[in-house]
């Protein structure tokens, strides 16, 4: 279950603004909507998780063109293809794994499902028993009456793609599919079933009711409809008609080299850093040693180890993007050194690592802020338990970037980051002055939000009194000069230390919390405001803002993430959603084809 915090971006930005050296950063504020014991589960925070940013100069120029076809150590034989990403200034963050994300990342489903539901056949849909599964998360038998289930596409407002999906599998066993699926029995055979998938009927439910002990069922995959055009593979189609010049190959016949899905690259690939705090499952993570992180072969990746660093590198290459990675705050040195090690081995030549210790380690919110504070006490650091938390997170950040150093034998291909409140410039002086901190630091990185204080109980008859016009105007005048000032203090800390300004996080931060996440008309004025053309023109001179302050990479949250009352952080609120219909993504891709990369 995720905390509340995850769902309303960067609170602790503006809970946190008069931050004293003693203040504590605020409540965990855990959300009861666990909705196991249903088929639809919408969590807090399933459309974001918390604040932390991208790069800086960092040998901003030494990019060699990497193909999306490249292999694992960016050498794919033939000439490489169009930069989107060349001149780009902007970052983005990607939406967290799990089946209501309407982001599909992977044309295989199956990796972004739920993770297995033990019910009872004919009875209850969670009935709490233990299920019987191999170390990649498969099953290897079943109780009596004991049914596994799992979801896809769940809840995501009927935005995911249409068609026939296939399902391949190794094993003996027995498959049911409901809600949005449907069987075609004449199309499938043992190991492949054929789905007529419907998603206005739901997603796709799945019920294994047997499975053999001698030849368990595993290795589940479900292909998405369509493909990807032979002449483009940034193109989806679903037959030869949506391919300009080449054919539509179908995802079976390419997924297992191309694992990504064609839009999923088509509207990341304009980003030149590429977050993935939220694919690390990097808030409250539990995982310390390398023997408990995601492996490609697991079952699926939407679980609290998140997506294998192989995937995370492997996309990368494809977007010629700098991937941006949060060190879980338990992991070892040796997870640390291990990690490295495979983004040295796989990253393409040209692109740089960007190495973040944690994520907003500042941020009492999340479990890493109170690990970090205790750690810091018993150290002796402080003279507050705040500093503490403070000096424990920078000092253990300098310690990552010399294990990342250590691999790389070197800091060429390295960007690391110190991140801060955007908010109190004092954390920034704190954390990058602490036992000289900001030598080894390339980049001070902050998440400028703005409007959050627009969400909070102290607003909410005002701001439920507002007009669509009201609202924007607010925000022009009050929430967004806030922001800029931030972007100013900010700037002057990161010239004293000598350090690059970025943003790991920003965007609107129209969110309630406290109780006015459930005020209908409040959501449904954040709703049309966020739809509405001025929300474009704010991002606009909001970036335009960062630029003028002496900003650099500035990574939005988030890509694409259905929006609920409890945030709408996606630029995209689904893949497929035409530009002209986002006044959020137009503003971010209108500001990097007029802005190229000013440093």
């Amino acid at each position: 279950m995720r905390n509340l915090a995850e769902g309303f971006r960067g609170l602790g930005t503006i809970l946190l603004a008069a931050a004293l050296v003693t203040a504590a950063c605020g409540d965990d504020d855990s959300v009861a909507d666990d909705a196991g014991d249903v088929p639809n589960e919408t969590e807090a925070g399933a459309d974001g998780d918390a604040d932390v940013g991208p790069d800086a100069d960092a040998d901003a120029d030494a990019d060699v063109e990497v193909g999306p076809d490249a292999d694992a150590d960016g050498d794919d034989g033939g000439p490489p293809p169009v930069r989107y990403n060349e001149t780009s200034p902007l970052g983005t963050n990607l939406n967290g794994i799990s089946d209501w994300s309407t982001e599909w990342p992977f044309v295989d489903a199956f990796k972004v499902s739920r993770a297995w539901i033990s019910g009872e056949d004919g009875g209850a849909w969670d009935d709490g028993r233990a299920l019987d599964l191999d170390e990649h998360g498969w099953l290897r038998s079943l109780l009596p009456g004991q049914v596994a289930r799992t979801l896809m596409f769940w809840d995501d407002g009927a935005v995911a793609p249409a068609g026939r999906c296939v399902v391949l599998y190794d094993g003996t066993g027995t498959m049911e599919y409901w809600s949005g699926a449907r069987r075609d029995a004449g199309a499938s055979s043992p190991g492949r079933d054929v789905l007529d998938f419907d998603p206005t009927a739901g997603g796709i439910g799945i019920n294994v009711t047997a499975v053999d002990p001698s030849d368990p069922l595993r290795n589940i995959r479900v292909l998405m409809p369509g493909g990807a055009c032979s002449d483009d593979p940034h193109r989806w189609c679903a037959d030869d008609g949506g391919c300009a010049a080449g054919t539509c190959v179908p995802f079976e016949d390419r997924y297992p080299t191309e694992p990504f899905h064609p839009t999923f690259l088509e509207r990341t690939r304009t980003y030149r850093v590429i977050r993935f705090m939220d694919w690390m499952a990097t808030n409250n993570s539990p995982i310390r040693e390398w023997s408990e992180r995601a492996e490609p072969d697991d079952a699926r990746w939407s679980l609290e180890a998140g997506v294998p660093v192989e995937t995370m590198v492997d996309l990368c290459n494809r977007l010629q993007a700098d991937p941006w990675f949060t060190i879980p705050h338990q992991a070892s040195d040796d997870f640390v050194r291990r990690f490295a090690t495979v983004v040295r081995d796989r990253l393409a030549p040209g692109l740089r690592a960007w190495v973040e210790y944690s994520n907003e380690v500042w941020n009492g919110i999340f479990d890493q802020a109170g690990w970090a504070r205790d750690r810091g006490r018993a150290a002796g650091l402080g003279p507050s338990d705040y500093e503490a938390q403070l000096q424990f997170y920078s000092r253990r950040a300098v310690q990552v970037f010399a294990l990342w150093e250590e691999v790389f034998g070197g800091t060429d291909r390295l960007v690391r980051v110190m991140a801060s409140q955007a908010a109190n410039s004092w954390v920034s002086e704190q954390v990058l002055s602490f036992e000289g901190a900001d030598g080894p630091s390339d980049v001070l990185a902050i998440a400028p939000y703005f409007g959050g204080y627009l969400g909070g109980p102290d607003e909410r008859a005002r701001v439920a009194a507002m007009t669509v016009e009201a609202l924007a105007a607010e925000l022009a005048a009050t929430a967004l000069p806030d922001a800029v000032s931030w972007m100013a203090s900010q700037a002057d800390v990161a010239s004293t230390f000598g350090v690059e300004l970025v943003a790991y996080e920003g965007g609107q931060h129209l969110a309630g919390h406290s109780g006015v996440e459930n005020d209908d008309t409040i959501n449904a004025l954040f709703d049309a405001v966020n739809r509405d053309p001025r929300m474009g023109e704010l991002y606009g001179d909001y970036l335009d803002a960062w630029r003028s302050a002496g900003g650099r990479y500035f990574a939005h949250f988030v890509n694409c993430a259905g929006w609920s009352k409890w945030g709408r952080w996606g630029a995209l609120e689904y893949l497929t959603q035409p530009r002209a219909e986002s006044p959020k993504f137009d503003a971010l891709q209108s500001f990097l084809e007029t802005n190229p990369r000013w440093w």
